[in-house]
């Protein structure tokens, strides 16, 4: 099955001005376990006159450390051994023309299973969000030849090249803040999946170097919270046993100001960058602001005539205004004050979890409540969300669009005084429920045996949930009847399944009740119980307008294999044939818009014969 990564995999190499450049990178596909072919895909390049291509391959520890070349490895295919266990596997492509070469590294692929492990992966998990400090970055599941029954993270920095991975302390979720000490570095999940007593890991495709953001404050990996957590925990009192300034976590990019939030007391808005500074007087709830005359500095004394009022300061950034989270109300002299922000952590995004810090104050052991307020787009004007008065948050549509803030209320000794968190940057809608990887079928196609699908990866607002159905239809992939029953991941193949073929729908639905089918390639024939049968379906590989399909992998081994390109409708159905399309490789024409292509490959092994469908792609 050819699996279509969804992240872009980083890239480290050197080229010259002339020399080849690549546009779109090359990946590696295959199911990472002894035994199994993984396959290197060129990806897309630009330069002049004709481009080739040469092929190594790396041996890594688990880590993607200590990388020695494999002797005599040297095609794109690349079949998995024993000496391979435990290991990782890179590629190193490079790409050469008339003006010179270029080589670059593709991600890691492993470390590899066992050749008697059920469990492997098939498809690589891959990293969402932005490689840089201030933002949050999560991981997907990855695809397994079984699903697991459960999946750990934790997450490595390593290279620029992605390789020479190290665990980073405390990061154990499925998403990461990435920090100070990441830049310059990329990121990588390790995903650990189990499924009864068998547990194997996989490393993430890694992100892009990670770079400062200019204006954020990192989000410590400790306390990030998961995407996947969409509840709240009941408690809404913490109790603080400090009166020292903690560094406010914040899931926000705007300007953040520091100090006691007293009468006397002086803040600050330091802003890297920053042309201007205008600090403004605006009521409790953040509305009517006024400009303070002569408070055009980085810093501001708090005077009387704040107390009670929220203060706002504009900072301008190239040009443009920005604004910080408000601080306040503002405490008379003497009285409980905020020395330290309450801090956000989380995704501003309907469906994610927002965790409010309780900030620091200056009475110690102060109990702190919370309520949340929805803002607008800039942090001020902010109104209380009925019935939000727990430490975390999961913005709803209500919030799309608008910033949100909690209000801590910290109470000491009979005194009690409330303050502004950090404001979130606008909540975001959730991603469009949709497959980013389509779901795949893997088995031996012989009455007898047992297919398994799997998902795909998709997006959506989770928790997302499936539902399988499975279809036998005819040599050519049309007249399919739902088999009764077949609702199950796994599909043990029948009599009646002989010298047809058979299709997965995957029927996803997500928490905003969006539903969305999406299709697995079709696979077949399935052969009598004792003949020549395919136990991995080939792989189509596109380079530009043409296609290139792979053998296959069967029971015995043919003496030739044969090829029959087809047109598919746009689920990968109802295919028929291409004449004189009958090579290894296809040219794209006009024809094929809008449709999916697969080849029919047959195997020949003395007067036995078995055909397969390859994985079906569509027409660029």
């Amino acid at each position: 099955m050819r699996l279509v990564t969804a992240i872009a995999v980083l890239l480290v190499g050197h080229h010259t001005a002339s020399a080849p450049v690549v546009k779109a990178p090359p990946s590696v596909v295959g199911t990472a376990r002894a035994g199994a072919q993984i396959t290197g895909l060129n990806g897309t390049w630009g330069g002049s006159g004709t481009i080739t291509y040469t092929y190594a391959w790396d041996r890594c520890d688990a880590l993607g450390g200590a990388c020695a070349r494999v002797e005599g490895a040297t095609r794109p295919t690349y079949l998995l051994t024993d000496a391979d266990v435990g290991k990782t596997l890179g590629l190193v492509l490079t790409a050469k023309n008339a003006s010179g070469s270029t080589a670059v590294d593709a991600s890691l692929v492993g470390p590899i299973a066992p050749s008697s492990n059920t469990l492997a992966d098939v498809g690589r998990p891959f990293v969402s969000g932005t490689a840089a400090t201030g933002s949050t970055l999560g991981s997907s599941a990855g695809i397994w030849t079984s699903p697991p029954s459960s999946v750990a993270y934790s997450w490595l920095r390593c290279s620029a090249a992605g390789r020479a991975c190290a665990a980073v302390a405390g990061a154990s979720g499925p998403s990461y803040g990435p920090v100070a000490e990441d830049v310059g570095h990329t990121l990588v999940a390790r995903v650990q999946a189990t499924l009864g007593a068998t547990a194997q890991v996989v490393l993430s495709t890694p992100t892009a170097v990670v770079v400062a953001k200019p204006g954020t404050t990192t989000i410590p990996p400790a306390t990030t919270t998961s995407p996947a957590t969409t509840t709240a925990p009941t408690t809404t009192t913490v109790t603080t046993s400090t009166t020292t300034t903690p560094g406010p976590p914040s899931a926000s990019s705007r300007p953040v100001v520091t100090g006691t939030v007293r009468v006397g007391q002086r803040l600050s808005g330091t802003t890297a960058g920053a042309s201007a500074y205008q600090w403004y007087r605006c009521d409790a709830s953040g509305a009517h602001c006024s400009s303070i005359h002569g408070a055009t500095k980085a810093t501001y004394t708090v005077v009387a005539a704040d107390a009670g009022n929220a203060l706002g300061l504009t900072v301008q950034l190239s040009g443009a205004p920005v604004y910080a989270s408000l601080v306040g109300p503002v405490a008379p002299a003497g009285a409980l004050a905020s020395t330290g922000r309450p801090g956000l952590t989380g995704t501003p995004q309907q469906g994610q979890t927002l965790t409010v810090t309780p900030g620091g104050w200056t009475a110690a052991n102060a109990s702190v409540t919370y309520a949340w307020e929805r803002c607008n787009a800039n942090g001020r004007v902010c109104a209380a969300i009925p019935g939000a008065t727990a430490a975390t948050y999961a913005p709803v549509a209500d919030d799309v669009g608008h910033a949100l803030v909690a209000i801590a209320t910290a109470t000491s000794g009979g005194k009690r005084q409330s303050a502004f968190s950090v404001a979130s940057d606008d909540v975001a809608a959730p991603p469009p429920l949709a497959p980013t990887t389509a779901p795949a079928v893997t088995g031996t196609l012989r009455v007898g045996q047992r297919l398994t699908g799997t998902t795909g990866v998709w997006t959506g607002l989770a928790p997302i949930t499936y539902a399988f159905q499975w279809y036998r239809c005819d040599a050519g992939g049309a007249h399919c009847s739902s088999v009764r029953g077949a609702t199950k991941p796994t599909y043990r193949l029948v009599a009646a399944d002989k010298g047809k073929t058979l299709g997965l729908t995957v029927n996803a639905t997500d928490a905003t009740g969006a539903k969305q089918p999406a299709y697995a390639s079709l696979v077949g024939l399935v052969a009598d119980a004792s003949a020549l049968a395919a136990t991995a379906q080939p792989i189509v590989t596109v380079q530009g307008q043409t296609l290139a399909v792979g053998a296959g992998g069967w029971t015995g081994t043919p003496s030739s294999t044969t090829v029959q390109w087809e047109r598919c409708n746009a689920n990968g159905r109802i295919c028929a044939a291409i004449a004189g399309a009958t090579s290894i490789a296809y040219t794209l024409t006009s024809a094929d818009a809008g449709h999916m292509l697969a080849a029919l490959v047959t195997a020949h092994a003395g007067a036995t014969t078995a055909a397969a469908f390859s994985d079906a792609v569509k027409a660029p």
